[in-house]
């Protein structure tokens, strides 16, 4: 019989890693094709691989004939073929499960079962009880599988590395989302570049392009300096900057990562006198520490002074951030977190410094909540882009 091979239901079949098929070739040339080729209307259903390399070194095989209604009938075999015989990446089992899941629900809507909830029932439940799984996990499971048929025809190239096994569907989405940011932040970029702003905002290294603000002028700074090693030495510049330019007993408030919080406390003590810390915890976010494999779900906020006094107010330690945007820095903060701390230590009309502004939060927040603000930001694109925020959301 002459095969012939139809490019959808090629398509169907998840490929072989090049291991795998490397060793199915090494099989095939020691032992011969011992399992028949399965053929519907003489397209090949089961067997590409073992007829790609039975063309390739002209090994004998032989075919068996299947019957099926339709070529839906046909892919739901290759799918409960596949999920019984292969090894999947977790993605294409789930989305194999749900393409069986929405075409069997697609036929049983065709034969006009007694109703829509019956034919999802119908459904969920055989391959919930096929497969070991919940009914709620089967049309989990058919959602994704639409996902990758609508990746398919819009981002081909992406549904290709689904396709192939190379990343999944989650990794896949991680950098498309990159990649919208991406685009975001130098659209922002290239619009802020031509705004002037209406206050103080430098670009450049704050001890330098701030080096004019008279001693003890400043009634609170609050910032969020970068957090890596890399940066500590931010922490020195920026405990002896706050020394000269707050006025005595003015706040310098700053969130900080855990990992090398003792340094950070040391270096800020240097110039400061240590308050107290606070707790913000991020509603929403998740992060991994590798260094210590934790997941993170709160951040301190150190508390500073310049000469130690008490509050004259009874605060709490502990407040909540709703979800971070990043479509402006990676380590952007919510305007809600910063709105809270700006509540709390400061009043109407004080001035505030922001020496790290990054894409602008601490700007926004001040000035819709009627404080002065000096900021500077040593990166030019961010620079950029929180002229864009502030100028975008000051309109809100």
């Amino acid at each position: 019989m002459e095969l012939k091979i139809h490019p959808d239901l090629q398509k169907h079949i998840w490929p072989l890693r090049r291991e795998e098929f490397n060793q199915l070739e090494e099989n095939i040339l020691a032992e011969g094709i011992r399992d028949k080729i399965i053929a519907w209307r003489g397209y090949i259903v089961d067997g590409h691989n073992r007829y790609l390399i039975a063309q390739k070194h002209n090994i004998p095989y032989e075919v068996e004939e299947y019957e099926f209604e339709d070529i839906e009938a046909v892919k739901d075999w290759m799918d409960a073929n596949q999920l019984g015989r292969r090894n999947l990446t977790e993605d294409q089992w789930q989305i194999s499960i749900g393409r069986r899941y929405n075409r069997e629900k697609r036929q049983g809507e065709r034969k006009d079962l007694t109703s829509r909830q019956n034919v999802e029932k119908w459904t969920n439940q055989n391959l919930a009880d096929e497969y070991g799984i919940s009914a709620r996990t089967v049309e989990r499971y058919a959602q994704k599988a639409k996902d990758f048929e609508e990746l398919s025809k819009t981002k081909p190239e992406l549904a290709q590395s689904i396709w192939s096994g190379e990343k999944s569907l989650k990794e896949v989405r991680k950098d498309e989302k990159k990649e919208e940011i991406k685009a975001e932040r130098e659209l922002a970029a290239t619009v802020g570049k031509d705004i002037n702003t209406d206050f103080i905002f430098k670009l450049g290294d704050f001890e330098e392009v701030l080096s004019d603000i008279p001693d003890g002028s400043i009634d609170c700074i609050i910032t969020d300096p970068p957090y890596p090693k890399e940066f500590i030495e931010c922490w020195s510049k920026l405990s002896r900057f706050a020394a000269r330019v707050l006025k005595p007993n003015g706040f310098c408030i700053a969130y900080s990562g855990q990992y090398n919080l003792p340094e950070v406390i040391n270096r800020m003590s240097k110039n400061l006198d240590y308050y107290w810390t606070f707790c913000v915890y991020h509603e929403g976010q998740t992060q991994i520490v590798n260094a210590v494999n934790l997941i993170c779900r709160w951040k301190p906020v150190l508390i500073f002074q310049n000469g130690r006094s008490k509050i004259s107010n009874t605060i709490q330690d502990y407040f909540i951030s709703e979800q971070r945007e990043k479509s402006g820095h990676d380590w952007q903060q919510s305007v809600s977190g910063i709105s809270y701390l700006i509540d709390m230590f400061t009043h109407v009309d004080d001035l505030i410094v922001e020496p790290f502004a990054g894409s602008g939060t601490t700007v926004i927040a001040a000035r819709k909540m009627g404080r002065r603000i000096i900021a500077a930001e040593i990166d030019e694109e961010t620079y950029n882009i929180a002229k864009f925020n502030i100028y975008d959301k000051t309109k809100e």
